[in-house]
C-alpha cells in the first residue's frame, strides 16, 4: 500500500513538474510580457504586467546582475509562495475529484517551483554567492535567463526550460552574449 502510494505520488510529481514548465512559460509569456484583455481591465493583471515587463525588464535589460538587494526591496524579483498556493487551489480542487494525492502534489509542485524560482532568480539578478551559485545546473539556468533579458520574446522559463524547447522559444547566444556570460561567470 505505501509503495503504491509513493509510486503514485512520484508519477504525479513528474507529470505536474512538466505541466508546471508549460504553466510558467505561458503565464510569463502571455501575462507578464503582453498587454491583454486581463491587463487592460483588471488591476492585479495590470500590475503583474507593469511590474515585470516595465520595472523588472527595464532595470535588468541593461545590467543583468546588480548589487545585493536590501531586505524587502526584492518585490519585483520574487514570486509570492502564498499567492501561488492560493491561485492554483481551484485547479487542485478539480484535480482532487480524480486524485486527492495528485491535488496535494500539485500544491507541493507549485510551492517548490516558487521557492526554487525565488532563490535562483534572486541569485541571478542580485548575486550574494549562494551555495548553489557554482552548480552547473544553476549556470545553465542563469545563461538561459540572461538570454531572456536580452531577447524578451524568448526563453520564458526560469526553473525548468522544457517548455521553451518544446514550444520553440529557446534562443542561442551570439558571440557577444557568450562573452558577457563569461564575464558574469555563467560559463
Amino acid at each position: 500500500m505505501i509503495v503504491h502510494l509513493a509510486i503514485e505520488c512520484l508519477a504525479w510529481f513528474a507529470v505536474l513538474a512538466v505541466a508546471m514548465s508549460f504553466l510558467e512559460h505561458q503565464v510569463h509569456r502571455s501575462l507578464m510580457h503582453r498587454r491583454n484583455v486581463l491587463s487592460r481591465h483588471l488591476l492585479p493583471f495590470k500590475r503583474m504586467f507593469e511590474h515585470h515587463a516595465i520595472l523588472h525588464h527595464g532595470q535588468y535589460s541593461k545590467v543583468f546582475d546588480d548589487k545585493p538587494v536590501a531586505a524587502g526591496e526584492d518585490r519585483h524579483v520574487r514570486l509570492s509562495i502564498r499567492e501561488g498556493f492560493l491561485e492554483i487551489l481551484p485547479i487542485a480542487a478539480l484535480l482532487a475529484v480524480i486524485s486527492f494525492e495528485g491535488a496535494i502534489v500539485l500544491e507541493i509542485v507549485v510551492c517548490m517551483h516558487h521557492v526554487i524560482w525565488n532563490k535562483i532568480h534572486l541569485e541571478m539578478h542580485k548575486p550574494e554567492k549562494r551555495f548553489f551559485g557554482d552548480w552547473p545546473v544553476y549556470k545553465f539556468l542563469g545563461r538561459h535567463h540572461y538570454l531572456h533579458h536580452k531577447h524578451p520574446d524568448k526563453n520564458f522559463n526560469v526553473v525548468l526550460p522544457l517548455a521553451d524547447y518544446v514550444l520553440g522559444t529557446k534562443i542561442r547566444a551570439s558571440n557577444s552574449e557568450v562573452s558577457e556570460m563569461y564575464r558574469l561567470r555563467l560559463l
